[in-house]
């Protein structure tokens, strides 16, 4: 199944592992004084291309790898991921309010410190952005999507049908 699909499917859904890395590597750039911004930029481009390859081969659904990555045990997963599902919900029920928190406390450390809040802006659209894409792998035994999305609710029982015998 995998020697079928093409590259951008395969490049695109493994995007998502070079998120973190390619932060991590660029921020320190960041550190460097008097670094010019064409240098931050490229720093920063890999992360760029990845979003976009993985953004660009989901569109908001799973591809090929993604459902065959889709854990066995995904309640176990989803149980071990309970705290970061929480916090991922958490921000994006209140994601105006958590926008501006994250907008102050990004503008104050970028005043006494700039590396220091354009650092903080881009661990936090990294994280923000992988911890997006593993929801979709659980979203179905999220605990707060399950419980939050009206499933608690009683379906009404359809009695069933009378058979006829001849």
């Amino acid at each position: 199944m995998k020697n079928d699909l093409r590259a951008h499917v395969a490049v695109g859904h493994h995007a998502e592992r070079a998120v973190p890395w390619t932060v991590l590597l660029a921020v320190p750039g960041l550190w460097v004084p008097d670094l010019p911004a064409w240098a931050l930029a490229l720093g920063f481009a890999p992360m760029y291309a990845a979003m976009a390859l993985h953004w660009a081969t989901h569109r908001g659904r799973l591809c090929e790898l993604c459902a065959a990555d889709i854990p066995l045990s995904g309640s176990e997963v989803a149980e071990r991921w309970r705290r970061p599902l929480r916090a991922f919900h958490w921000v994006a029920e209140r994601l105006g309010r958590t926008a501006l928190v994250a907008a102050a406390v990004m503008i104050t450390l970028g005043l006494l410190v700039p590396a220091a809040g354009i650092s903080l802006f881009f661990v936090l659209v990294s994280t923000g952005l992988l911890w997006a894409m593993r929801h979709s792998r659980v979203s179905v035994w999220c605990p707060w999507c399950r419980h939050g999305g009206g499933e608690d609710e009683e379906s009404p029982v359809v009695p069933p049908l009378p058979t006829v015998t001849a």
